[in-house]
Formats: structure tokens, C-alpha cells, sequence
């Protein structure tokens, strides 16, 4: 996708700060920037974080959430998270990035011109299920759901009512309820 300014591709970081701190550019990510104003859909966000670094993964987790629906800051999480599509065992990571080994079933992928996401519903269910491992697992879901417009909300939990036979699914249902602002359910305790 052109647009992209790239870090040393043409110019060093101190002058595409300048640039930022001018108002000239939005910064997407840790090397990726765009002229200041640009509205950033799914695809453009997706496209900034570049080819996954091994094959049959998706973009999932928190760098899900941010592909669909951005950040406060505008920028992506340092951590670029991954998904194999079938559980199977990634023998490499690196510092920017990791992989869950984990199964992400095809209706739960989107892709973008050939870099592959998970799905909205899938995003949110990886995130709570993440969540319920929080100290405080209301108000980390609260905070995956603070960008969310109401209609992913619904779509959400529609989805979530045909989950069946999926690790932590009652728990992550029970999380979703008392995050969007249901009554609260006692299966949320430890």
C-alpha cells in the first residue's frame, strides 16, 4: 500500500519526529508513518504492521483489536501477537513479535490484501480469555471493550451464544455479560 513513510526509508527518525511533532505525520507504528490527517480503516492499519514473519499465522490479540479498532494513541501495540491456524509448534519469536499456538478456524480469519487477522468476535474472545487470568478481569475487559462501538458489542455476544466446546467459554461468556453491563456472574470468581 503506498502512502507509508518507513523509518530510514527516506529519512532518519529524528526528522520524522520533527515531522510528527509538526503535525505533518501520524505515526502507526514503531517504523511506520502517514501524512497527518489520514483516516486509518482496518486495511491500512493491517497493511502498516507488514507481512507476518512466518506463514499460516493471523494477527490476533491485542494487535487484532488494534487493526479493527485503533488505539487512544493512534499507534500499534509494541508486541505485533500472532495465531497459527492450526495448533502446532513455532520454534522461533522475536523481540517485536509472538505466536499462540493455538487454532484459528478459517470463519474466524479475515484478510487484507494476503496478511490475515483474526475475526472481530475472535479478537474480543482471545483478549477476554486472556482477561480472566487478570487480577481484576472486569475492569481488563472494560478496557478491551472501550473503543468497541455497540454494534461489534452485539455482534460480539451473538456470536459468543453459539460457542460451544471451546477452552474457558462459559468463563469468557459470564466475563463479556459483566463487561458490557450485564448483571455480573458468581462464575467469574477463581
Amino acid at each position: 500500500m503506498s502512502g507509508f513513510i518507513r523509518l530510514h526509508r527516506p529519512l532518519p527518525l529524528t526528522d520524522l519526529l520533527g515531522l510528527e511533532y509538526d503535525g505533518l505525520l501520524q505515526r502507526l507504528t514503531r517504523e511506520v508513518w502517514v501524512a497527518a490527517g489520514t483516516i486509518a480503516d482496518p486495511a491500512l492499519r493491517c497493511a502498516a504492521l507488514g507481512a507476518a514473519p512466518r506463514p499460516r499465522i493471523a494477527l490476533s490479540h491485542r494487535s487484532a483489536h488494534w487493526v479493527w479498532w485503533g488505539s487512544s494513541s493512534g499507534r500499534a501495540p509494541a508486541l505485533t501477537e500472532y495465531t497459527t491456524f492450526s495448533r502446532r509448534r513455532m520454534r522461533a519469536a522475536r523481540g517485536s513479535w509472538t505466536v499462540y499456538e493455538r487454532d484459528v478456524l478459517p470463519a474466524e480469519r479475515v484478510e487484507f490484501d494476503g496478511q490475515t487477522v483474526t475475526s472481530p468476535e475472535r479478537t474480543l474472545y482471545d483478549l477476554l480469555r486472556a482477561a480472566l487470568q487478570a487480577s481484576d478481569p472486569v475492569t481488563t475487559g472494560q478496557h478491551t471493550f472501550a473503543r468497541v462501538p455497540h454494534a461489534d458489542r452485539q455482534a460480539f455476544l451473538a456470536w459468543l451464544d453459539g460457542v460451544e466446546r471451546r477452552p474457558y467459554a462459559a468463563r469468557t461468556r459470564a466475563l463479556a455479560l459483566a463487561t458490557i453491563g450485564r448483571a455480573p456472574s458468581p462464575s467469574l470468581t477463581p
